[in-house]
């Protein structure tokens, strides 16, 4: 489960992924009536911006047009490890909304001049969530998929379990180095997160009986839910190289029925 605290309670939540971002025009044959590409665009939640963002190249160098810094809505006192007295009155934290890479910096970790050059482009946007998952999930931060905008988000894999972030999580967006100025709109989702177990991932080949069974149970599914008598476009070509082409099964609202989705719910 992911858990999250707001920064301020007027902020988005994160929300649960659409199956379409994109609105199209008439015609058929879009990529978001693919019953595949609709569930992996619906498959984790979405972090928004909560605010407008105008980023502007000038003579190379990207800067952020009126950003937003922002109070929290609850009081931080410090902790023993600090020193802090418990009993002393706390004060609002502060968190900027965007901000880039430091030419020369050194912390939160050393960017050598010649590095610094090719991520200048790169800006980190906050979520304005503290963010933490259960044991052995982590979390997986990404692209909205399928979406082509003139920024992208830089894929990261967080140890949400166990590393305790004191500060609210940002977004790494890489700019289009090509356009000069690039809007993100209040509300428009940033990046993808999409819960993920720690676990051991195996790969390895089929033996030939096994994949016998596999095509012949592929081959019995079609018989039995697909509907033919479409002609293959290259049908032609098939019977060229011997190949047997009864023509083309039509299976789309069948695999739409047996398709078995995952579901996101953010809990109020």
């Amino acid at each position: 489960m992911l858990h999250y605290y707001k920064f301020r309670q007027d902020l988005f939540d994160p929300v649960a992924a659409r199956d379409v971002y994109v609105k199209r025009g008439a015609g058929k044959g879009w990529p978001e009536e693919c019953p595949p590409i609709r569930a992996a665009n619906a498959f984790g939640f979405d972090i928004l911006a909560n605010f407008d963002l105008t980023f502007v190249q000038k003579t190379g160098r990207w800067e952020v047009i009126k950003d937003v810094v922002i109070e929290s809505d609850f009081d931080y006192a410090g902790d023993g490890a600090s020193g802090a007295d418990d009993d002393s009155p706390g004060v609002p934290l502060t968190q900027q909304y965007a901000w880039f890479w430091q030419k020369g910096q050194k912390l939160p970790h050393v960017i050598t001049d010649n590095v610094y050059r090719r991520i200048a482009n790169q800006v980190k946007v906050s979520s304005f969530l503290f963010l933490q998952t259960d044991p052995n999930e982590l979390l997986l931060m990404t692209d909205v998929p399928n979406m082509h905008r003139p920024f992208r988000t830089m894929t990261a894999l967080v140890d949400t379990d166990w590393y305790p972030a004191s500060y609210p999580w940002h977004v790494v967006l890489e700019l289009d180095r090509s356009q000069k100025r690039i809007a993100i709109k209040k509300g428009e989702p940033l990046c993808r997160v999409i819960p993920v177990r720690r676990d051991s991932y195996f790969a390895r080949p089929m033996s030939r009986a096994s994949f016998s069974d596999f095509f012949d149970r592929g081959q019995r599914w079609l018989a039995t839910h697909g509907k033919f008598g479409h002609e293959s476009p290259d049908q032609a070509g098939d019977e060229a190289r011997g190949l047997q082409s009864p023509g083309v099964a039509d299976i789309t609202r069948t695999y739409v029925k047996q398709q078995m989705r995952s579901k996101f719910v953010v809990l109020q």
